[in-house]
């Protein structure tokens, strides 16, 4: 950290270390990895016989990225495919096979997109796979970040900005989660419909600090984060591919991790109505409603939480990627469908305003 204190003038004490009145704080800047611009903060911790202790405080990695930082990750993915998406898709644990379907791929490994972090869970590619399904381009994350791995909320979210900047409108995320509602068994499949931020009650946030309103505003609204029309014509397509019995609708939890959630944690959080618990998801939604993305989410029912103390049971991740390999062709399919139907509806809206511009456009032209 030496490198980062240039000058320094002590609180209270000259560069001869003679007294003063001041007790101004010399603050000291450098640029850090990733454009970042580090910052740091000496505070006076304790003074006597004549020396005094002091704390050094650098931030920098709990800064956000800058839009000129986002804009170079995606700057760089536009220049190197010649799809332009419209619909992003994450793929949660063991559920990356839809990447697969993409047919004329360009594939992106994280490490290669600059300013990107890097997957470090088994069943998640950690890449970026950009190319058409069904006809329509998709942008699809094999692989997602997340907070037990170390990385700040923000940065976990921070590839949903990207896709904005690259002009993504709509956005499909997947997990794998527990089922907590007693009704839910392994394999089913739940349309979120709401979640519940537990880090937001704890004053943690994606959207913590500064806001860029070239991202979105500072208070942006959380009701219907999840698209009520999608939800609907999800649930449409599922009782026509014959998954009634499958699909549910729910409320999502997202725990900080990596711990699996003790019997007294798991009765809590059914008290206040959750159905399905996981580590992900809710940062990348609360960023994308904040970027004015349209939200369609489920959750893969991969284990049941485990509500009785006296059980030799336990959670663990294997079941987690066994479960999504057993399901995976109904969600690959799911997905699909659902995707072709933001497509569908993108294009009419588009169609709508392209007419309402020429209307103007005629009706300006009969006034002159």
């Amino acid at each position: 950290m030496s490198s980062l204190v240039n000058n320094l003038i002590v609180p209270g004490h000259d560069k001869d270390g003679s007294n003063t009145n001041g007790a101004v704080i010399q603050v000291a800047t450098r640029d850090g990895e990733n454009g970042n611009r580090e910052r740091g903060v000496l505070r006076p911790l304790a003074s006597g016989g004549g020396s005094m202790c002091l704390e050094l405080t650098v931030t920098g990695e709990e800064t956000p990225y800058s839009f000129e930082v986002i804009e170079e990750s995606a700057r760089y993915l536009l220049a190197k495919t010649r799809h332009r998406p419209k619909i992003g898709v994450i793929c949660g644990s063991g559920l990356g096979g839809l990447a697969e379907q993409l047919q004329d791929s360009d594939e992106f490994p994280y490490e290669t997109i600059p300013n990107f972090p890097v997957s470090t869970v088994v069943g998640h590619a950690g890449r970026m796979v950009i190319g058409l399904l069904s006809g329509v381009p998709v942008l699809c994350m094999q692989g997602r970040f997340h907070s037990y791995e170390g990385y700040p909320l923000w940065k976990c979210a921070m590839p949903v900005r990207v896709m904005k900047v690259m002009g993504v409108e709509q956005l499909v995320v997947t997990n794998a989660a527990g089922g907590l509602n007693p009704s839910y068994k392994v394999g089913d499949i739940m349309i979120i419909k709401d979640h519940i931020n537990m880090q937001g009650f704890a004053g943690d946030s994606p959207l913590r600090g500064k806001n860029d309103e070239r991202f979105g505003p500072r208070f942006p609204a959380m009701n219907n984060a999840y698209d009520r029309t999608l939800r609907r014509r999800a649930g449409e397509i599922a009782l026509d591919m014959g998954l009634a019995d499958v699909v549910k609708e729910g409320v999502y939890v997202m725990l900080g991790g990596p711990t699996y959630e003790t019997v007294a944690e798991l009765n809590l959080l059914r008290i206040l109505g959750v159905d399905a618990v996981g580590m992900s998801t809710v940062p990348e939604v609360v960023v994308a409603r904040h970027c004015g993305i349209r939200v369609f989410a489920f959750s893969l029912i991969t284990n049941k939480c485990i509500i009785e103390y006296d059980t030799e049971a336990k959670a663990n991740h294997e079941e987690v990627i066994e479960a999504a390999n057993r399901r995976k062709k109904d969600l690959q399919n799911l997905a699909r469908r659902v995707i072709e139907v933001m497509a569908e509806e993108g294009h009419n809206e588009a169609t709508a305003a392209s007419a309402s511009d020429a209307t103007k456009t005629d009706a300006a032209a009969a006034s002159v």
